[in-house]
């Protein structure tokens, strides 16, 4: 039975950089060349291959688009804005994303086949959330992350992937809840107090219920902070976190898991998830992002149209029918598949010469076969190579990682990564002290020994010199030959 297999894009586009490396000459090798924008899709559809994308609105997002009560909710944010004199610098944004730990995001998938395929995924499905906070002038504070259990370990604080001000709680779901709520709001008014230009701030976020309780409230009103609510199942219109900044989030943290298990680490845990989502972050917090997520939700600059305008085009393409399917490409001729450096000019040379030469027909295809079949198993070994080195680094990596010993270092609640390393050290150096002195222990143990076998071996070696059975020892000093002792 033939196999076959699929892939997401960004591995294709990673494959074919990677061969255009190899095969680059010397003199291109500081600046290899790359494959264009366009040449994935090109490529998939020359070799009509299918590519399988997932976007589901929710039904009731999808009966929430009511452009009156839309427009009403803008009015109603002008007017809190023009009240308070908040300023773009004050207007902040903030909602919780979920992960699951050894999960990522739906990707593209490239197939020859349209049936289900299957293959090796990692199964830890632990939750994880991710509390991201970010302003209309496009700051963002550090992450606020819950994990699913009730410990804090010793070993997610080592890894120096991590941020120092990040904050890292713990639930039995992995999920908010109230005394979380609030921990997040204190993280949040510590790291936005100090820049705020105006007297007060613009909190923009969700109805969920453990932003609503009475004591959330009272901590925005204490701290000047004004929580502003969306209306119910209309934040993938009005938020910017989900209009713009989720999407390439979960985008990240399915390459990164990807490049994981492409690397072959089988047993994704939160240490692995925990290394990469700094990283993550960085590529998708973009202070340019942040700025156009603002604007796509009309809310800075103040602009309902632009929301009113996607709420049309979305309300007209469902009355839309859908086009006709496009023509298939003509595939292009298919020439040597896959080239290396070190084969090229074998490989012209020899299908030169066959075109030179009056060789048997049959023999010039056998000879083009051998050629392309030796070129392809040269870049298969190659790649095969590459992906063994990385596999055994992120072995190692990974080995590293899961042999320190790993501590308990708090039930419950949060600790920023900086407090928790502060713990950690603390401890080791604590281990360090008791291991220290368990060895001067049995230093000092060991030479009482030898000082009691040693007086004993003294007294009894006067005994029998006192007794006549030993003779007694003299110092001699010879001249040129140093001292030495001779008994009797």
């Amino acid at each position: 039975m033939a196999e076959y297999t699929r892939h997401s894009v960004a591995f294709i586009r990673d494959t074919a950089n990677y061969i255009l490396r190899a095969r680059a000459s010397r003199a291109e090798q500081a600046d290899p060349p790359t494959v264009g924008k366009k040449w994935v899709d090109r490529f998939i559809k020359r070799h009509k291959y299918d590519i399988v994308p997932s976007h589901v609105l929710d039904a009731n997002r999808q009966a929430s688009e009511d452009p009156e009560a839309i427009n009403a909710w803008f009015l109603k944010y002008k007017a809190v804005v023009a009240e308070h004199g908040i300023v773009a610098d004050d207007i902040w944004n903030m909602d919780e994303t979920g992960f699951q730990i050894g999960v990522g995001k739906d990707q593209m998938v490239v197939t020859k086949r349209r049936r289900a395929h299957y293959f090796s995924l990692p199964t830890n499905r632990e939750s994880a959330t991710a509390v991201e906070a970010i302003s209309a002038t496009g700051r963002v504070i550090p992450v606020f992350l819950i994990l699913s259990g009730t410990m804090h370990m010793a070993n997610w604080y080592r890894l120096e992937e991590l941020d120092k001000d990040t904050v890292i709680g713990t639930s039995p779901t992995g999920y908010s809840n109230d005394e979380l709520s609030m921990a997040w709001i204190q993280h949040f008014e510590a790291y936005t107090k100090k820049g705020a230009v105006g007297s007060k701030r613009l909190l923009l976020m969700d109805g969920y219920g453990s932003h609503c309780t009475r004591e959330f409230i009272q901590y925005c009103d204490d701290s000047s902070i004004v929580p502003f609510g969306f209306p119910p199942h209309s934040t993938h219109l009005l938020q910017p976190l989900d209009v713009v900044m989720f999407q390439p989030l979960k985008h990240y943290h399915a390459e990164a898991l990807d490049l994981i298990v492409r690397d072959g680490c089988a047993n994704i845990t939160k240490i692995e998830f925990l290394s990469v989502i700094q990283e993550v972050r960085r590529k998708a917090f973009r202070e340019d992002s942040i700025l156009s997520a603002f604007k796509k939700s009309g809310l800075v600059p103040y602009d309902p149209l632009v929301v009113m305008r996607r709420i049309q085009e979305r309300q007209e393409r469902a009355l839309t029918p859908p086009p006709p399917p496009a023509p298939e490409l003509q595939s292009s001729p298919f020439n040597t598949p896959v080239t290396l450096r070190q084969l090229k000019k074998i490989a012209y040379d020899l299908q030169t010469q066959a075109k030179e030469e009056d060789f048997n027909p049959a023999l010039k295809r056998t000879l083009d076969q051998f050629v392309r079949g030796a070129l392809t198993q040269g870049t298969e070994l190659l790649y095969t190579m590459r992906d063994l080195k990385r596999t055994k680094m992120a072995e190692e990596v990974t080995r590293r990682r899961r042999s320190q010993k790993n501590q308990q270092l708090k039930a419950g609640g949060v600790l920023t990564v900086d407090h928790a390393r502060k713990i950690v050290r603390q401890k080791d150096d604590d281990a360090l002290e008791k291991a220290r002195k368990i060895v001067e222990r049995a230093d000092a143990q060991m030479r009482n020994m030898y000082k009691k076998w040693f007086g004993e071996a003294a007294k009894v070696a006067r005994k029998y010199r006192l007794d006549g059975r030993l003779e007694p020892l003299y110092i001699v000093d010879q001249e040129g030959k140093g001292r030495f002792l001779r008994r009797g």
